[in-house]
């Protein structure tokens, strides 16, 4: 009985050298690099990067938005610009304005990363600093 007790021992003794043997290394195998608190975050993706192909962008999506060639006429466009968006960080903004039917429409289209997020009408102080341009693009892709 005595020696049963042993060999239940000594196993147990052996079961537990391993594991703490087996602990012991992977602990170990964690040496020579950051801990996770000091490694580099990944970067976070730019949500001002500025919108290289605007016009073209513009162009397609309003072509989709506005059905009727009279909408188009007269249409202009400004440079991006960075401007401060309903209290939020600084955001590109594209100032458009159309003259179609006898009406001046001011409208900007915000972007974010990069992409259209929303178009708006605009008010004089978002656009009313804008140098306006003819948006030729526009009429290429009118419907």
């Amino acid at each position: 009985m005595r020696q049963v007790r042993l060999r239940i021992i000594g196993a147990f003794a052996d079961l537990l050298f391993t594991a703490l043997l087996t602990a012991g290394l992977a602990g170990c195998s964690g040496l020579g690099s950051k801990p996770q608190a000091q490694q580099a975050a990944p970067a976070a993706a730019d949500l001002n990067v500025y919108p290289q192909n605007y016009r073209k962008q513009i162009a397609v999506y309003l072509s989709q938005q506005l059905l009727d060639r009279a909408d188009f006429s007269g249409a202009r466009i400004a440079p991006p610009a960075l401007k401060s968006v309903g209290g939020a960080n600084p955001r590109y903004v594209v100032c458009l304005q159309f003259s179609g039917r006898s009406q001046i429409k001011n409208k900007m289209a915000i972007y974010l990363a990069g992409d259209i997020t929303q178009f708006i009408d605009s008010s004089p102080e978002q656009c009313g600093d804008a140098v306006f341009q003819p948006f030729a693009e526009l009429e290429q892709v009118a419907p």
